[in-house]
């Protein structure tokens, strides 16, 4: 007998509606799959974005990088400086010396502190990505921003 899988349906022991086994790698990406239940073929759009897709995994698991670009990560091991503060560590992203800008990704160990200073010559705003941390007298969480103005005092009490 032959069936029509449908999103609803349920997948089936040792696998998955995709047909890939349980602990293997994803058979078909999951905009592939969604495109093909029913056995609907996809548009030109959704083509083209799949293609691109392919292209990109492709990209980037040869290592290349298109001219004109940078990328790096939080995972990467290289580009992260300790000190001089304990606890914390830092890796600069891109610097602007048109606009006097930098921007550094820093993680903090539980218990670390910044310490206190100025904001003489610029501002400074910040992204909390996980954990929390007290900046401004206020208690920050994963995913809340700070910016600070000129003039402001960082204080992390």
């Amino acid at each position: 007998m032959n069936a029509k899988r449908t999103s609803t349906d349920t997948p089936p022991p040792g696998g998955s509606a995709s047909g890939e086994k349980a602990g293997a790698a994803p058979a078909l990406d999951p905009l592939l799959a969604s495109a093909m239940t029913g056995g609907a073929v996809p548009s030109p759009r959704v083509k083209e974005l799949l293609l691109a897709r392919v292209r990109a995994d492709k990209a980037r698991a040869e290592g290349r990088t298109p001219e004109g670009w940078r990328f790096d990560s939080v995972h990467d091991a290289g580009g992260w400086l300790t000190g001089p503060f304990p606890g914390l560590r830092f890796k600069t992203l891109s610097i602007d010396d048109k606009l006097d800008l930098a921007l550094v990704l820093v993680e903090m160990k539980p218990g670390a502190k910044f310490p206190d200073h100025p904001h003489e010559l610029g501002g400074d705003e910040g992204i909390v990505l996980s954990g929390d941390v007290i900046t401004g007298g206020r208690l920050l969480k994963a995913g809340d921003y700070y910016w600070a103005a000129e003039g402001t005092q960082h204080m992390d009490t």
